[in-house]
């Protein structure tokens, strides 16, 4: 494990207290209890010198998010981002500041009109990339004489010899310098702030398995219990999920690491941007990008919009043709899957393309319907493509193609298996009986598959009338939950062989979601039904709750974290809800975008302390951070 944080204690110095001496040591022991198998600390201040000085592979690297990827690019090294370090206000992000000497003229940004500003290099993003946003935005960027330092130190202490009128460095900086005297205490002044940028991030490289990625995330999730390690740190929330890569998130579970004690009575909006089709699809994101499927304002063009998640600007578009009559609108229901620097973007009508992450240009493309000879279904291809390993999995729903996998860089066909029509609900994959499966609906029922082979493992038929098949089914252990408008609520198990029993473990007959996939918190299901928000004990099905109003009536998405619950309705209420008690205890209510009926079907995406919310005109971020 590579640290790069410039807070690291190794990197930093012990002239200021509580800052700058972050112990990563006692998280690598942590590390090696809970792995079982040893953590090798590497303390450096880029890749290059660290991959020079070790002869084996870094499998974590823990840093800037900006210097991670510019020297991962550098070195032609392939990093994927696992989760986020917060600071000591529970923040996820690094802002610059721009430093005057205290005994100029110079009182704010606009007087840098005609000056000369120390930046710091490309890699320090909050000092360099955010510095030029910053100065464009005002109307100075060619206004001022720009000089690019070779280091954050460098860039302060060209200010301090007097060699430039104002200097851009990290928020940190200012009192390290002066704390180790390389800066006279008093001798500088903030005139301005860069906007934020993200911060400490964790990255795993290709050197580690997907199995190991998901423990280290896992491991990184949790922290927020060990209170020594947090302290260690510096940290106020502990590590928390920086990505939103896929449908309901991390392994489409609904669930994220932290959810605030209560919402702020205004949550801050960070930033809006517009929109042109209904709010269908879900979206999906990371540190650096929001990806929303749109639709083109005469519903003849399907748009995929990629933004910059800290600003809400536009970074690249894929539109393509794609008229045509569906119910519920013809824009995309299938949230968008980011891996691995690529992303999949799937239309209503059956179009799928790979696009490359940073620039959107088409790696390969193919149309489900067309090349499997599925027929589109009344509500469109509304499943969102699974990634397992190098294979895409998708369900055109042919005879002869009821699933097929593709290569997920070329788009290649590994396999096709005959089966079902396609049903609504997206795929998801467990381990059972030591094997992995790919679990999911087609228009008959539950199915298991092998997702090397394509074999076609087991099939539950409900004994029930028949379902839409729109849930996504629930892993919980080595046991799912299922739940559809004909056959309520059920849990199942699975036999030694893999295969699932037939006869449910216990079932909930109150329960009959018929588009709402539940979330399971502290041991009871969350999910909204026919204008009732339901709560069910997962251990013996018994009903402890149930909350009647008419904001439950239409399609509601619930996600679920520490002693919380988040619902966001189609009629565009976000509720906090208690999930400590065995009663309905609503904790916050808020209507981001006022009173006005949304229709919003699309599912938000949590990135850290933020959520991303859709209405029908316009993607927003807000602040999940409660008051302090």
């Amino acid at each position: 494990m590579l640290v790069m944080d410039p807070l690291a204690l190794p990197l930093s110095c012990a002239c200021v207290d509580g800052v700058g001496q972050r112990r990563y040591e006692l998280l690598a022991s942590h590390m090696e209890s809970v792995l079982k198998r040893p953590v090798k600390l590497l303390f450096d201040e880029s890749l290059g010198l660290a991959r020079a000085r070790v002869k084996t592979p870094i499998d974590l690297i823990v840093g800037k998010d900006a210097m991670v990827r510019f020297d991962a690019k550098r070195e032609s090294l392939r990093v994927r981002e696992l989760a986020a370090l917060t600071d000591r206000t529970g923040g996820m992000d690094l802002t610059g500041v721009f430093l005057a000497r205290s005994d100029s003229e110079i009182r704010g940004i606009e007087d840098l009109a005609g000056r000369r500003v120390a930046l710091g290099p490309k890699e320090e993003a909050e000092a360099n990339f955010a510095a030029r946003q910053t100065l464009g935005r005002t109307g100075l960027l060619e206004r001022v004489s720009l000089i690019e330092a070779g280091s954050l130190d460098a860039a302060a202490l060209l200010l301090a010899d007097g060699e430039t009128d104002a200097a851009v460095v990290s928020e940190f900086l200012p009192p390290l310098l002066e704390g180790c005297g390389k800066l006279e205490r008093g001798s500088v002044v903030v005139i301005g702030r860069t906007a934020p940028v993200p911060f400490i991030r964790v990255f795993a490289t290709d050197s580690m398995s997907e199995t190991d990625q998901r423990k280290v995330t896992d491991i990184c999730l949790k922290m927020r219990s060990q209170v020594e390690l947090m302290e260690a740190l510096e940290t106020k929330g502990g590590f928390l999920g920086s990505v939103w890569h896929d449908w309901r998130g991390v392994d489409r579970a609904g669930m994220v690491s932290w959810l605030p004690a209560s919402l702020p009575l205004k949550p801050r909006q960070f930033w809006s941007a517009a929109l042109t089709g209904p709010a269908v699809a879900g979206v999906a994101a990371d540190s650096r990008h929001v990806l929303v499927p749109d639709k083109s304002a005469d519903q003849v063009h399907d748009i995929f919009r990629c933004l910059d998640a800290r600003n809400g600007h536009p970074l690249w578009t894929l539109e393509y043709s794609a008229p045509g009559e569906m119910e519920y609108s013809n824009a995309p229901r299938a949230t968008p899957v980011i891996h691995d620097g690529l992303a999949y973007l799937q239309g209503a009508f059956g179009h799928l393309h790979c696009v490359e992450m940073e620039t959107g240009r088409v790696i390969w493309k193919r149309n489900l319907f067309d090349d499997f000879g599925g027929k589109i279904l009344n509500w469109g291809a509304s499943v969102s493509p699974l990634v397992m390993d190098d294979r895409v999995i998708v369900n055109p729903g042919s005879a002869r193609a009821s699933l097929a996998a593709l290569d997920r860089r070329t788009g290649k066909i590994l396999w096709e298996t005959t089966g079902h029509a396609a049903a609504y609900s997206s795929f998801v994959t467990a381990t059972v009986a030591g094997g992995t499966q790919v679990i999911g609906y087609d228009s008959a029922g539950l199915g298991g598959w092998n997702p090397a082979s394509g074999t076609r493992l087991w099939e539950l038929v409900p004994r029930g009338a028949a379902d839409f098949n729109v849930l996504t089914p629930v892993v919980l252990g080595d046991r799912v939950l299922l739940g559809s408008e004909n056959n309520a609520t059920r849990l199942h198990a699975f036999d030694k062989s893999g295969r699932i029993i037939p006869e449910a473990v216990s079932r909930n007959g109150d329960l009959a979601p018929d588009t709402c996939t539940p979330v399971v918190v502290n041991g009871k299901i969350y999910a909204t039904a026919y204008g009732e928000l339901f709560c069910v004990r997962l251990s013996d099905m018994k009903t402890l709750w149930k909350k009647t109003d008419d904001m439950f009536y239409d399609h509601s998405n619930v996600m679920g974290g520490p002693d919380r619950v988040l619902v966001w309705t189609m009629a565009g209420d976000l509720l906090l809800l208690d999930a400590g008690v065995d009663e309905y205890r609503l904790v916050s209510h808020f209507r981001p975008f006022g009173d006005t009926t949304l229709d919003s079907m699309s599912h938000p995406a949590i990135v850290g302390d933020r959520i991303l919310l859709r209405s029908k005109e316009r993607l927003a971020s807000f602040s999940l951070r409660e008051s302090e």
